[in-house]
C-alpha cells in the first residue's frame, strides 16, 4: 500500500515538472523578433587618383566594430545586424569622411568612400 502511495506521488510530481517546463517554453509569436546579419564591404579610394587607399579607419559607428582597408583598398564588417548606421573613414593626410543614416540590408551592404586630401 504504501509503495502504491510513493508512486502515484512520485507521477504526479513528474508530470507537474514536465507540465511547467513545457509551459515555459511556449513563446508568443507575436514578440518574437527575427534579426537578419549581413556583411557590409565597401572600397576606399582617393578622390582624385581614383587610388585605392591601403590602412584605411572605418567605424561602424553605434557598435565597438572597427576595419581597415586592405591592399585593394577594401573592407569589410562581418555579421552586421540589418538597419541604419553611420560609418566614418578616417586616414592620415585625408579628410575625415562620415556617411549617415545608411540603411544596410541584405540587397544594400555596400557603402564605398572617395577621400580627399587635407590641405
Amino acid at each position: 500500500m504504501k509503495a502504491l502511495i510513493v508512486t502515484i506521488l512520485f507521477a504526479g510530481i513528474l508530470s507537474f515538472s514536465f507540465t511547467s517546463e513545457k509551459e515555459s517554453q511556449k513563446v508568443d509569436k507575436d514578440k518574437v523578433e527575427t534579426k537578419l546579419f549581413t556583411t557590409l564591404r565597401g572600397e576606399v579610394v582617393d578622390q582624385k587618383t581614383n587610388e585605392a587607399l591601403v590602412g584605411v579607419k572605418i567605424t561602424l559607428e553605434g557598435t565597438d566594430q572597427v576595419a581597415y582597408t586592405d591592399f585593394d583598398g577594401k573592407y569589410q564588417f562581418e555579421n552586421v545586424e540589418t538597419g541604419a548606421y553611420n560609418l566614418t573613414a578616417s586616414y592620415i593626410s585625408y579628410e575625415q569622411t562620415s556617411v549617415e543614416n545608411v540603411g544596410v540590408s541584405l540587397k544594400k551592404s555596400q557603402i564605398d568612400f572617395s577621400l580627399r586630401t587635407a590641405n
